[in-house]
């Protein structure tokens, strides 16, 4: 799979194992595992990125805000009173839940030939997913409220989790992992 005028390159990739991501051993469990823990750092981060800064051309939000607001949503209003700690707390509750997904998608992928067929489709449908069951289940339940349907936020918001998640992910699951 080496083009033409790159062979030197790609027999020293060889030798050195670096077109796999796995150990000398051969052993594939590191290989999903190191997938798995790659992707859902760059979706994470990719994730709260696009957060802060859809935040912060909307309202002026900085990013503490936003991740205050992420612990106050999972602990509580009135658990933290350091609001370093409440930022720390708010970036493991988002990369917690990013994991979740992360390992979800690399669970379903392995076993739906569908999501195999269509980059595109898989991760805008999987992003969507994300934004409707973030949105329309999980957050009313912690927040003790119904979702009201806002058509900006909501449209901005699953085009970001499109866009940040799915798609990286459908695209890192096509390259990566070889499907029985």
């Amino acid at each position: 799979m080496c083009k033409e005028g790159f062979g030197h390159i790609c027999s020293f990739a060889k030798r050195m194992k670096m077109n796999k991501l796995m150990p000398s051993n051969g052993n594939t469990r590191w290989s999903v595992f190191s997938i798995i823990i790659l992707s859902w750092l760059l979706v994470g981060t990719l994730d709260i990125c696009s957060a802060f800064l859809y935040s912060y051309l909307k309202r002026g939000t900085m990013p503490g805000a936003i991740l205050r607001y992420i612990a106050s949503t999972a602990f509580g209003k009135d658990r933290f009173t350091d609001p370093k700690i409440a930022n720390i707390a708010g970036l493991l509750v988002h990369y917690s839940i990013a994991l979740g997904w992360t390992i979800l998608f690399f669970f379903l992928y392995r076993r739906f030939r569908w999501m195999q067929k269509n980059v595109l489709a898989t991760g805008i449908g999987y992003g969507f997913f994300i934004w409707a069951f973030m949105n329309i289940l999980l957050l009313p339940v912690w927040n003790n409220k119904a979702y009201v349907f806002k058509a900006e936020p909501a449209i901005v918001n699953a085009l970001i989790l499109m866009a940040a998640i799915g798609l990286p992910l459908a695209l890192l699951a096509k390259k990566k992992i070889a499907v029985n």
